[in-house]
């Protein structure tokens, strides 16, 4: 595919062949602009350029970026009326209102992006969706609701055979069990995720949620040496991810279980630092923050921290791995 596309020089006739491109081979940042230029004026070619472009800022962490490139995609796709270009945008855009903790908003724009899909009867991205606003429902703490939610997505995921979005609907399923207390249902839930993800570049990032996951289960049953374990394995598998999220989901799970409350703040530093922000909207990431605070006078903190965020990366290797910087 990738070399049908780069031997067409002017504006292509068809569109949405882009994105057969972008789904059979991941993010490639190398062809923006040869992709510019074979939309060429196209509205609806323009507003999936700004949607790849806005996954790409995103696996970068520069969510600023992202949410603006996402939030012009919208705006193209609302031009033309395509309602599956119109919730693909809503999906991220949604995340990125419950990272600040504004979850109603959230809310609304995945409502919204939902009942475009829903005309659709698309499976695929109704499943994403409900993927997205049930895990709003579990920041908000409404675990019985996120439960029929990723229930509904699992359900939805499995009829199209889809592997990756299977085993993210089984870690919901997961993570809701663990928060509500029951460990066994939720180590099950995380190993029957982890059987499912195929072996793609899609899959990389569900596999290091399943092992936070699945060490976070272990944390909480008191069996840390086993939940180090997992998160050191979460974190070698983010190193060879094609973004950085992965990475710092690894180093918030690293800071929660490392023993110096120094080397925790430089973590959550290097979370933020990758990241781009703060997860201000996720409550596990809230009280990990709150706990390492405790243990250090803030002037030790802040300088731990700010380390943690200038290193990036290089916090959580130990010089075995080897990997750039997003610009």
């Amino acid at each position: 595919m990738e070399a049908l596309l780069a031997g067409l020089p002017g504006p292509l006739r068809l569109p949405f062949a882009v994105v057969l491109w972008s789904v059979s081979g991941g993010p490639r940042p190398h062809a923006n602009d040869r992709v510019r230029a074979q939309v060429g004026n196209d509205t609806w070619g323009r507003a999936l350029l700004d949607l790849g472009l806005g996954f790409q800022e995103q696996f970068a962490g520069r969510p600023t970026a992202s949410e603006e490139s996402f939030a012009r995609a919208l705006r193209g796709f609302r031009t033309t009326g395509d309602r599956w270009g119109m919730a693909n945008c809503l999906d991220p855009l949604g995340m990125f209102a419950d990272s600040r903790g504004e979850h109603r908003r959230a809310l609304e724009l995945l409502d919204e992006g939902l009942s475009y899909i829903r005309e659709l009867a698309a499976p695929e991205e109704t499943s994403d969706l409900l993927r997205t606003r049930a895990t709003v429902l579990l920041h908000q703490g409404e675990l019985a609701a996120a439960k029929e939610h990723f229930g509904q997505a699992l359900t939805l995921a499995r009829t199209v055979g889809l592997a990756d979005k299977v085993a993210g609907a089984l870690r919901g399923l997961g993570d809701a069990a663990r928060l509500a207390g029951d460990t066994g249902h939720a180590r099950v839930h995380y190993e029957s995720a982890l059987e499912s993800c195929a072996a793609n570049w899609f899959s990389v990032g569900e596999t290091v949620r399943i092992l936070i996951g699945l060490g976070r289960s272990a944390a909480a049953e008191g069996r840390l040496d086993e939940a180090r374990d997992y998160a050191r394995q979460a974190t070698d598998l983010a190193v060879e991810s094609p973004g950085v999220l992965e990475l710092a989901e690894s180093a918030e799970a690293l800071a929660a279980l490392v023993g110096s409350p120094e080397r925790a703040a430089v973590l959550l530093g290097a979370a933020v630092g990758l990241r781009g922000a703060a997860p201000l909207g996720d409550p596990e990431a809230v009280r990990i923050e709150r706990d390492i605070r405790e243990k250090l006078p803030p002037e030790a903190y802040e300088k731990a921290f700010g380390q943690g965020r200038a290193l990036g990366a290089a916090a959580l290797t130990d010089g075995s791995h080897h990997r750039q910087e997003p610009r």
